[in-house]
């Protein structure tokens, strides 16, 4: 996807590109959607193979530190969601990486989903949104 260039200094970027994933449902959106979200790129790859849940799983947690602000919840020492923010660019563009490992619930798909936004919302803004 062409919009995904955009994401390479993101960690995650060769999860985002499908360099790691097969089986996947990914998509992209920039532009005048995403202004009322104050977004300017949304970036999402969707996975049910089992053999890259433990690469993506490790890539995200591995760039952990680089955070600026996270919050993290595990099922059984694995993780099941991540949500990070990282440092603005320098247009002042924040960064952010969420991350759900559904197959560590019964009762939901297995499947990996890992989701990348660039734009000028706080994470308290981002969380709120979703909330809706």
């Amino acid at each position: 996807m062409a919009c995904i260039a955009d994401a390479q200094s993101v960690e995650a970027s060769d999860i985002l590109n499908g360099k790691s994933t097969r089986h996947k449902e990914s998509s992209c959106t920039e532009g005048n959607s995403l202004k009322p979200y104050k977004l300017t790129l949304f970036s999402t790859v969707t996975t049910r193979d089992r053999r890259v849940f433990e690469y993506i799983e490790e890539t995200i947690e591995s760039h952990e530190k680089k955070a600026i602000d996270k919050e993290c919840g595990y099922i059984n020492g694995k993780l099941y969601y991540g949500f990070y923010q990282f440092r603005p660019d320098k247009d002042g563009k924040y960064r952010y990486i969420f991350y759900r490992n559904s197959s560590l619930r019964d009762d939901e798909p297995c499947e990996v989903t890992v989701v990348y936004m660039e734009g000028y919302p706080t994470l308290a803004e981002l969380k709120k949104m979703f909330q809706k």
